[in-house]
């Protein structure tokens, strides 16, 4: 790699993370949910979420509802760096980076040019959507961190049973930081099957297993809590499946791109293109290459997941293939090559003018700490709060009010037994929301049985602006 050209990328990563993270992307409740098991077990060795204590069965005593590794490496970071979701979204910004560093290495070893490698490499770091679905305190950048570890092993030439083997365990650590990474097994196996004997496979599965079984050892004490915790997960994933249509899952998709509608029609030439140089290399060799069938796996692994998941989290690991998809185009001696330097080019106009739009026509984290401070104001009153709100006032609300008891939103708003929950909604005396249509059913009766104050504001930001929010505030009178 050219090391002045891998500089200049390295640092403009660098450099809008530095500017942006302290406060974008907006603290999601997702962040609270994550945060609060990690600080848990680093404080005291136990993964308890108590932001959900008494909202879901166990949550106070035991952490079942996510596979528990992102857990384990966000508590240690706190264990070590200060307590702050700072310092779990600057974690993750490195684990952003060097997964970026290892894909471009796997590239390598397909005898992708450097040039072409650096292409991919680029495509990744400076693309919006890994700034916005990557640097937050959740899992998304470790899960897709194991996962190309693991294509390394399975690509590593030292023809022995350890590749396999790491390259499964690896994979397994991949779906223990988030279940998505399971779907992409696939990939790995196909590696694996095409570098190392059949017979390796078995090292595969057996290193595949391990981790699994160890996650089972947590669970087994308390499987009840987790059928309650995890299953609900499942059935709320089932019916987002049969909720969202076709076009609802294409703007899920194209949501967290620089200039989505753009990039939408970058990626539909994109794929164009490359169907039809398969279909030229099929038909003049009557085979393809490693790297084109890595390729068009890997790209259908995650649009399968994608479309029976349908969260715009996820988005975050189609960058992956879609980089190498360029780095494959750059590769060709035609015209096609030039597509690739019109999506680095999108996605660097569009780190600018986010830039522009959060700090030169605005100060973000002045608008921010209005709202914040305006939120704290309307609770001054308040003992007890309910949040379910974007941007999330939690930590704010913790550095200012000691006293103040907060629970974070049923997640998903999963579907969970009213009396479950009932006696805790009863014992909250505020509730704040971002989308009144989205509140839980049960507390709209609630706040339908007694006198209640309600405010109602937008953060006053373009629509484009990513503070754009309304906030709904309900005091008990």
């Amino acid at each position: 790699m050219a090391y002045a050209s891998f500089i200049c990328i390295s640092l403009l990563f660098f450099v809008q993370v530095a500017i942006n993270l302290g406060v974008l992307p907006v603290v999601w409740p997702d962040e609270v949910l994550f945060y609060s098991p990690s600080t848990s077990f680093a404080t005291n060795g136990h993964f308890k979420t108590e932001v959900l204590s008494g909202l879901i069965p166990g949550m106070e005593s035991k952490t079942l509802w996510m596979p528990p590794l992102y857990l384990l490496f966000s508590g240690f970071s706190l264990s070590i760096f200060p307590d702050s979701l700072l310092t779990l979204r600057i974690a993750n910004v490195c684990i952003v980076y060097l997964t970026a560093l290892s894909f471009y290495f796997l590239l390598k070893r397909f005898h992708i040019s450097d040039v072409a490698a650096q292409v991919a490499f680029v495509s990744v770091l400076w693309e919006p959507l890994i700034f916005r679905f990557g640097t937050v305190a959740r899992m998304e950048a470790l899960t897709a961190f194991f996962f190309i570890i693991s294509l390394l092993f399975a690509t590593n030439k030292k023809n022995n049973k350890w590749n396999p083997f790491f390259a499964g365990i690896l994979l397994s650590l991949s779906a223990l930081s988030h279940p998505i990474g399971a779907s992409f097994g696939l990939v790995t196996l196909y590696l694996v099957y095409k570098n190392f004997d059949i017979k390796n496979i078995v090292w595969f599965l057996l290193g595949g297993i391990i981790p699994i079984l160890c996650w089972f050892t947590y669970i087994h004490p308390n499987w009840d809590w987790f059928q309650i915790q995890f299953g609900a997960q499942l059935t709320r994933k089932q019916n987002l499946l049969n909720t969202f249509t076709l076009f609802d899952k294409i703007k899920i998709f194209s949501f967290g791109f620089g200039f989505p509608k753009i990039r939408l029609f970058i990626i539909l030439i994109q794929l164009s293109f490359l169907s039809y140089l398969t279909f030229k290399q099929f038909r003049q060799k009557d085979k393809l290459s490693n790297s084109w069938l890595l390729f068009w796996i890997w790209t259908i692994s995650v649009f399968a997941a994608l479309y029976t998941s349908s969260e715009g989290w996820y988005v975050y690991h189609i960058v992956f293939p879609l980089s190498m998809g360029m780095a494959m185009l750059v590769e060709e001696k035609t015209i096609l090559n030039r597509l690739p330097l019109v999506g680095i080019s999108v996605s660097l106009i569009a780190m600018v003018s986010m830039t522009n739009i959060h700090w030169s026509k605005s100060n973000s984290d002045e608008i921010l700490t209005s709202h914040f401070q305006k939120i704290e104001r309307r609770l001054s009153k308040s003992k007890a709060v309910y949040l379910q709100s974007l941007p999330d006032p939690y930590f704010y609300l913790k550095s200012k009010r000691k006293d103040l008891d907060i629970l974070e939103f049923i997640p998903g708003e999963l579907e969970i037994p009213t009396e479950t929950y009932l006696k805790t909604i009863y014992s909250r005396d505020s509730f704040v929301f971002y989308d009144e249509t989205l509140i839980n059913e049960t507390i709209k009766e609630y706040l339908g049985k007694r006198k209640w104050k309600r405010e109602e504001w937008d953060i006053s930001v373009p629509s484009n602006h990513w503070l754009h929010y309304k906030t709904i505030v309900y005091t008990r009178q």
